[in-house]
């Protein structure tokens, strides 16, 4: 899978299962999100991706890298356009996905 778009690094798009199971973590566990702000690399891991995966899906300026991470209310609310966002071929740049 090409995970090269116009030259800027991009992640590949998360299978459905693990993008739900983040989403599901990221919407309703405290200690999921704490570790996510703080290390969102072994997050990323414990919600199912392989150590290379998760290294993948932070590089360049990813939607996963946060600085204040959204309310677990606002994750919900957006879920679907998330779960679409995250699971579809792209650039996965979209920095305010997770930022409250």
């Amino acid at each position: 899978m090409n995970t090269k778009h116009n030259g800027d690094a991009a992640h590949p798009p998360l299978s459905q299962e693990i993008a739900i199971h983040l989403l599901d973590l990221l919407s309703q566990d405290d200690a999921f999100r704490e570790l996510f702000a703080l290390d969102p690399e072994q997050a990323l891991i414990q919600a199912g991706l392989s150590p290379e995966q998760a290294a993948q899906a932070l590089c360049g300026e990813s939607c996963m890298r946060v600085d204040t991470l959204a309310s677990k209310e606002a994750i919900r609310a957006a879920r679907e356009h998330l779960l679409q966002s995250l699971t579809s071929e792209g650039a996965h740049t979209v920095v305010f996905c997770f930022n409250d």
